[in-house]
């Protein structure tokens, strides 16, 4: 909206001093996903008013067979190896790794899991004992040495875990630093110890991608802070709940989106090692082994994602993905950014760097702007085509809850509730969403002269009204049966100050279908809040962007793109 446009030019013209590399190559991907895995479950241990769900088949955690059924549905599903939390069957289990081959357990550190650690002398007792399994083939290696793994940084006997009581810790037992410790917890200056870390549970955050967010910037902060190189451990959840067993917290599965989206964040993020939690942890509800409840769905999603994260195309530079994505952005928004012209977004700022993401088997470079998605299907096409840089079908996958992995695959999620105009839903809960479109969505005869009367509400409920001021549709779309109103078909067509071959001329500035697709919905007056104030707005979904028209906007502003790429962005990866 108007109203952030000088915050958006600032914003804009750092960002525009950032140059964008050509496309690097691919190269052999080294990323591991381990997975937190518990031998403690006996009869005993299946109450089913501990636990929210549970296995089909109720099983000994010590029992071979159901260990070697563990170590093949794993492996089937990608998974490189367990973390088995000391004592408990880790001996079994990594014996039976050894002969089942190609997987590998690492043993996790938990005083708090298995009280006999309960002492200093203990723990170090327990830790030498532990050092005798790591000769075997199957223990775990990162950087060349055996992994020691602690879920959490206060799991010292007596709940400490500060620097010195690590420090202390490590130069008892691996003085030399042979070995590979993996830390848990929030406190990246114990990095210092440790050589790399992880958060075990990131259901606290809204999000996965907050967690995965906030892990990067302590990690950054710290690598550049001691010009390190400490890897990215990044972790992912099906979702949690302990709520029976301790009283604790729920995190919804949010069928699978949840989970699907962690690891999304994974990748996105260039993390090294993925670590699942859990493969086992049935009282915290954050088993993705079979279930009564969840069948193989999650397995069935791990092996899929898993895919995706181990694919070694190498990350994307940071600012505009591809000059070509430069060059579209600037043709009507360099004007924009420099203050040359008082007109509102056609692409916005950008919302995050490039990334690539799942399409027709293998990936494709895409980059998210304020109000809309540029992608690359194609690196080796022609580049002078105006084809070469495409604009995603945004809106339609939002409405219709399926995002395009291909030309004819997709993913299904729930479609979007983000609002369509004005505020955050927060304050904003009456408005229409993209959820709310699916009801306009169906053609309509061709409406050319008619007047436009209509209020949709978030219900998905029309109401004729007294529009606020005249509009009256224009343009009839037989490709999608939709109709264009007058306001929005002169918008479509406008002429205007653009930037081509890095100079100002005026021209069209953009082909409408390309940028918008075709409309999928009839404009509607919609009651909105804008800056906390009830305002009228008409609004039209077309393919690839939202169309807004607010009359008691400025002149210039009064037409508008929604923030499509902030809601998609939001609506895939949560953040």
């Amino acid at each position: 909206m108007q109203r952030n446009q000088r915050l958006l030019i600032g914003f804009v013209m750092l960002w525009l001093s950032l140059w964008s590399a050509p496309l690097p190559s691919h190269a052999q991907s080294d990323r591991v996903v381990m997975a937190y895995y518990y031998g403690w479950w006996n009869h005993l241990s299946w109450a089913p008013a501990r636990m929210s769900d549970r296995p089909p088949e109720l099983y000994e955690g010590g029992n071979v067979d159901v260990i070697r059924r563990q170590i093949q549905q794993a492996k089937a599903a990608g998974i490189d190896g367990f973390f088995c939390t000391w004592r408990y069957t880790c001996a079994k289990l990594l014996q039976v790794a050894e002969s089942e081959g190609d997987f590998k357990v690492a043993f996790s550190v938990d005083p708090v899991g298995d009280p006999t650690l309960g002492s200093d002398s203990a723990l170090r007792k327990n830790m030498r004992e532990m050092m005798g399994y790591m000769q075997s083939p199957a223990y775990w290696h990162y950087q060349g040495k055996p992994v020691f793994v602690f879920w959490n940084d206060t799991i010292l006997p007596g709940g400490r875990g500060g620097l010195a009581d690590w420090s202390a810790l490590r130069a008892d037992v691996d003085p030399n630093r042979e070995q590979f410790w993996l830390g848990g917890g929030v406190n990246f200056a114990l990095l210092d110890v440790f050589d790399a870390l992880h958060f075990y549970d990131i259901t606290w955050e809204a999000s996965s991608g907050k967690a995965m967010a906030s892990y990067q910037r302590k990690l950054t902060d710290y690598n550049t802070s001691r010009g390190a190189s400490k890897p990215f451990f990044a972790t992912v959840m099906p979702g949690y709940d302990d709520i029976r067993y301790r009283n604790g917290h729920y995190k919804d599965r949010a069928g699978g989106d949840y989970y699907r989206s962690g690891w999304d964040n994974a990748r996105a993020y260039g993390a090294n090692v993925a670590v699942i939690t859990s493969w086992n942890e049935w009282f915290e509800g954050s088993a993705i082994e079979p279930s009564n409840n969840y069948g193989t769905t999650y397995l069935d999603i791990t092996r899929e994602k898993i895919t995706e994260f181990k694919d070694p195309t190498p990350p994307i530079p940071a600012g505009y993905a591809d000059r070509a994505m430069r060059t579209l952005w600037e043709r009507a928004d360099l004007a924009v950014s420099q203050q040359r012209v008082a007109r509102s977004w056609v692409w916005g700022p950008a919302i995050a760097d490039g990334r690539y993401e799942a399409y027709n088997g293998t990936t494709r470079v895409v980059q998210y702007f304020d109000k809309a998605r540029m992608e690359i299907n194609n690196p080796s096409g022609d580049r002078s085509s105006q084809w070469f840089v495409t604009n995603g079908l945004l809106v339609s996958e939002m409405v219709n809850g399926r995002i395009q992995t291909g030309e004819t695959s997709f993913e299904t999620r729930a479609p979007s509730t983000e609002v369509l105009a004005g505020d955050p839903r927060e304050i904003n809960a009456n408005a229409p969403s993209y959820a709310t479109l699916a009801v306009v969505t169906p053609y309509q005869p061709d409406k050319t002269g008619q007047a436009l009367r209509l209020q949709l509400r978030s219900g998905g409920d029309l109401l004729v009204i007294e529009p606020p001021v005249a509009v009256t549709n224009a343009f009839y779309v037989p490709e999608t049966g939709h109709n264009v109103p007058d306001v929005f078909w002169q918008y479509l067509n406008q002429q205007g100050l653009v930037s081509v071959a890095g100079r100002y001329t005026n021209g069209a500035l953009f082909d409408w279908v390309f940028t918008f697709g075709y409309p999928i919905s009839d404009a509607y007056w919609m009651q909105v809040n804008i800056g906390g104030v009830p305002r009228w707005t008409l609004v039209q979904a077309f393919e690839r962007r939202i169309l807004t028209f607010t009359p008691s906007n400025p002149a210039g502003y009064q037409v508008e793109m929604g923030n499509v790429g902030q809601h998609y962005y939001r609506w895939r990866y949560g953040s």
